[in-house]
């Protein structure tokens, strides 16, 4: 099949970009393909689009061959264009040492996301410029609101919030707030019934409430 079924995106996420989460993986392919291993953008060079037109033409080939037919029309036409389930685009080709025909493939695809979103995280220092570089190689562009995409970033596309606010909305970051668990608790040594909590001071931490244990069952050892 063509489409990819978001079970099995996410099984190959796991294996063939493990070092993104899988939210993001997955956020990005639904707005660059659809799930569509075969998926194709053509970008129409400035000189040619027509006015109020669309920059890029998207085709969805039901087979590799079919794909590769299209690829080699592209190139032909000599036009820049973005290939498979990530869409990486020609353009970083020659970087990644990798063909157009190997990024049908959609683990050799995946591996090639990684490499250019993980670079872009560590170069621009935060999600959304991490985004918006994959998206289009800088910082900026991915934020800006593009009037042939139904007035939308591509940040708000992928679904993150993309405002100038200083200090940040309480629901942004809701999925980030885990509920306090029973493992997160300290009892005291002596309740083995776990019934009664241990109050943390403010300054202390977990680890160093563990530690302190630890070396005071060391000093009663040795008495």
């Amino acid at each position: 099949m063509s489409i990819l079924t978001t079970g099995a995106f996410l099984a190959l996420a796991a294996q063939c970009a493990p070092n993104v989460h899988p939210d993001t993986s997955l956020d990005v392919v639904r707005v660059e393909s659809g799930l569509h291993q075969y998926a194709i953008a053509e970008i129409i060079p400035k000189n040619e689009r027509v006015a109020e037109g669309k920059s890029f033409i998207s085709h969805y080939p039901e087979s590799k061959d079919e794909a590769v037919k299209i690829i080699r029309r592209i190139e032909e036409r000599k036009r820049n264009y973005s290939v498979g389930l990530m869409q990486i685009n020609s353009s970083n080709f020659k970087k990644l040492r990798v063909t157009a025909t190997e990024l049908l493939e959609p683990c050799s695809n995946l591996k090639a996301y990684q490499y250019i979103i993980t670079d872009c995280y560590l170069r621009g220092g935060s999600l959304t410029n991490a985004l918006s570089c994959y998206y289009s190689g800088d910082f900026i562009t991915g934020h800006k609101v593009e009037s042939e995409l139904n007035n939308t970033s591509y940040i708000r596309r992928i679904g993150l919030l993309d405002n100038n606010y200083v200090v940040p909305g309480t629901r942004e970051k809701i999925n980030d707030i885990k509920d306090k668990t029973h493992d997160d608790i300290i009892f005291e040594s002596w309740d083995i019934l776990r019934e009664y909590p241990k109050q943390l001071n403010r300054y202390e931490s977990k680890k160093e409430v563990l530690i302190n244990e630890r070396n005071n069952e060391k000093d009663d050892r040795t008495v």
